[in-house]
């Protein structure tokens, strides 16, 4: 474009502001007799809208940026957008190359800089490779940590039952069900006695009292009024009876069926 076309074009685009401001600058520059041309344009632009001062402030920022924590699309991005305030690098394709190498990362900057690249495309284009690359190996030294994780898995801990209770939670009843599977006899003296030390020891279900032998907690036992039916003797009942095992009870339990064995004897 010839720089008459250009002012027009540029001057097509202002709205808002920039479109008052020309307005305004056109005119006092047309009563100073002064040929609208597109350096004297821009020049008028710059010392509007661009400042000294914030252009020499964004031209620090560009001379001192740095890849950091962005990735080489967004630090490509922020690199072209502050060009246009250094233009003594963006009149030179390599100074534009050694400015964009030199705020490379460190582990970026030493792949790109071998042989280093003269034009900015080619280190554009090696610096995205390289890139991608380091991100290839960062994500392989994940990967035998992954595998050792799947082949020796952590064993789970078995499930625990309480006693008493089914797979589902629910208790079950062990004295419901078809028939009374209760021993009336045949208990043998060994069971017996370890049902008195149970009781004794007050860990039989329902903590029978250790003097009376009632149900109750010892401590609140306040004595029994009738005979123990073994022996007899007051202050107790017979579950807890000394002699509940003895040859006394055995010669006891004879007497009694004796006059019942002489009756059928007789008939």
């Amino acid at each position: 474009y010839t720089d008459e076309r250009r002012v027009k074009l540029i001057i097509h685009q202002l709205h808002g502001i920039g479109k008052s401001w020309w307005v305004a600058t056109k005119k006092a520059l047309e009563n100073q007799g002064t040929v609208i041309t597109w350096a004297v344009f821009r020049t008028a632009f710059y010392q509007r809208f661009f400042p000294v001062s914030y252009r020499k402030d964004k031209g620090a920022e560009f001379a001192n940026l740095q890849q950091g924590q962005l990735n080489i699309e967004d630090y490509v991005a922020k690199f072209t957008s502050l060009l246009k305030f250094a233009p003594h690098v963006a009149m030179s394709d390599e100074a534009q190359a050694d400015q964009f190498i030199n705020g490379l990362n460190p582990d970026v900057f030493t792949l790109v800089n071998t042989g280093r690249p003269n034009t900015f495309a080619d280190a554009l284009n090696r610096a995205k490779g390289e890139e991608a690359g380091l991100l290839r190996q960062r994500r392989a030294q994940f990967v035998p940590v992954a595998a050792k994780a799947a082949e020796n898995p952590q064993i789970p801990p078995p499930p625990r039952f309480d006693a008493g209770s089914s797979s589902s939670g629910k208790k079950k009843n062990f004295f419901k069900g078809k028939g009374k599977q209760f021993k009336r006899s045949g208990t043998s003296s060994s069971s017996s006695s370890s049902d008195f030390k149970q009781m004794k020891t007050g860990k039989q279900a329902g903590d029978y009292c250790t003097k009376c032998g009632g149900r109750h907690a010892t401590e609140q036992c306040r004595g029994v009024s009738g005979l123990c039916c073994i022996c007899n003797q007051p202050g107790y009942f017979a579950r807890i009876c000394p002699q509940r095992n003895s040859g006394n009870s055995q010669n006891l339990e004879a007497s009694r069926t004796m006059p019942e064995r002489q009756t059928s004897s007789v008939h």
